[in-house]
């Protein structure tokens, strides 16, 4: 949905330039939540081109920005979805794209802040020092690079010192099983954090083996090896049990503004890639920071 988000971010960008010119967030009567929705569809639906693109607004509230309200614009493609947060002033006249900063709060912190470590499956001591989270595709190859360096050399190197967090961002339009392996390692999670390792495992080292068509059984191969149980693991996957929280991971990759895999976070601060200097130089600062 790459060209509907560019579409989205040009005809957003028109709106906060006339905020801009104008110099005014509007001083008319507060518009009902109604008339802004019926506003903000009539215009996107103008602005933006694409065919079979609508729009819904599907959340108006009170923001941090006196005379200013936010909201939430869904953009659908087919079963596409797209969330797009906004601002409007409000009398409703003035609206633009962008998350409002509060500079008294440690960027590193915020970010963190928005991603939820509760229940997610994750090595190391819970109050280590530094938390790394990965947001990954299974079937992303720099994903599997970036696994074989986790594994051989950053988290051996580093051992207690830091808590590693893995999140789900399957690429849906690109990797043909990502969806399905991020669902059943999810579903293997319902088993036991260990067992998530098992699996996580398992489907990176047979990342090039593994196909949308053969994945139920390279994830049955895995698990019968691992020791997991199969009968319910299998089960999990056929009703896609697992799905909600791969989408909520993925909700979670889009607020902290995660666009590719793999994506990291040390302690709040993003590595992209897959580069083991990038990774124990982010965890050395984080290490060396004062608490």
């Amino acid at each position: 949905m790459l060209f509907v988000r560019r579409a989205i971010t040009v005809a957003v960008l028109l709106v906060s330039l006339t905020i801009g010119c104008g110099g005014s967030t509007g001083g008319g009567p507060a518009a009902s939540d109604e008339t802004i929705s019926g506003r903000v569809v009539e215009y996107f639906g103008k602005a933006v081109s694409t065919p079979g693109v609508t729009f819904k607004v599907t959340k108006i509230e009170p923001s941090e920005i006196p005379g200013w309200r936010k909201g939430h614009l869904e953009a659908a493609l087919g079963e596409q979805k797209q969330d797009v947060p906004f601002y409007i002033s409000n009398d409703g006249r003035y609206l633009f794209r962008s998350d409002a900063i509060d500079l008294t709060v440690d960027p590193f912190q915020a970010v963190m802040q928005k991603i939820k470590l509760d229940g997610a499956p994750s090595r190391g001591p819970a109050d280590a020092k530094v938390t790394i989270v990965e947001f990954s595709d299974f079937e992303c190859p720099y994903c599997s690079q970036a696994w074989e360096i986790f594994e051989k050399e950053v988290l051996p190197q580093y051992g207690d010192r830091v808590r590693f967090v893995f999140k789900q961002m399957p690429l849906t339009q690109i990797h043909p099983f990502a969806e399905d392996a991020a669902v059943a390692s999810m579903c293997a999670l319902q088993q036991g954090n260990e067992q998530f390792w098992k699996l996580y495992n398992g489907l990176f080292a047979k990342q090039n083996e593994i196909t949308k068509e053969n994945l139920p059984a390279k994830v049955e191969e895995i698990a019968t090896a691992a020791g997991l149980d199969v009968p319910k693991l299998k089960d999990c996957m056929q009703g896609r049990k697992s799905l909600d929280a791969v989408k909520a991971d993925q909700a979670e990759a889009a607020a902290v503004g995660v666009g590719g895999t793999p994506t990291f976070f040390v302690n709040g601060r993003r590595v992209q890639g897959a580069d083991a200097n990038a990774f124990k130089q982010a965890i050395d600062q984080a290490l060396g920071a004062k608490s």
